[in-house]
């Protein structure tokens, strides 16, 4: 099936989203700087496949993130589906590079349950996947990685604290 040919893409997509991080300048330590709420979004198509993202990360302390968010996926032959997602990671910075293991994700398929029997995206990503990305932009308001599997950039803004 050619929308197979998607999956690693969706894959670092999720895993790389699921790790980007927030920016208090507490010591001007860059890991510092990725602590707290970050929203992401990101639109990508290839070979007829269309994937589309909005997540929101919390990236804590203790090397932990948690996100929450939807995703939309489109392939040829198949109706587009709205997946609802969350993910679970560790998330460790080292010269430059955010690195992040997945220990959880959860995607269901919102939209057209029906065909998970054909395309069961939750089945497809294992405990454990790893992703390391380059750190091209960290400051107060701003993340902007770039995925070392597949060359993706992609952005995330901090949220602001609500009073």
């Amino acid at each position: 099936m050619k929308h197979l040919k998607a999956l690693p893409l969706i894959a670092s997509i999720i895993i790389t989203t699921g790790c980007s991080t927030s920016g208090n300048v507490d010591n001007y330590s860059p890991q510092t700087q990725l602590f707290g709420l970050w929203h992401c979004s990101l639109s990508l198509e290839e070979e007829g496949v269309k994937v589309a993202m909005d997540y929101e990360v919390n990236y804590v302390r203790n090397g932990k993130s948690n996100g929450f968010g939807t995703l939309i996926f489109k392939a040829p032959d198949l109706p587009e589906m709205e997946y609802s997602m969350a993910a679970s990671t560790n998330w460790e910075y080292q010269n430059g590079y955010l690195i992040e293991t997945s220990t959880e994700i959860k995607l269901v398929n919102l939209s057209h349950p029906e065909f998970d029997e054909v395309l069961n995206l939750e089945s497809l990503f294992p405990q454990n996947i790893s992703e390391s990305s380059e750190v091209l932009v960290l400051n107060n308001t701003l993340l902007t990685l770039k995925s070392e599997s597949d060359g993706t950039v992609y952005s995330c803004d901090k949220v602001a604290h609500k009073s």
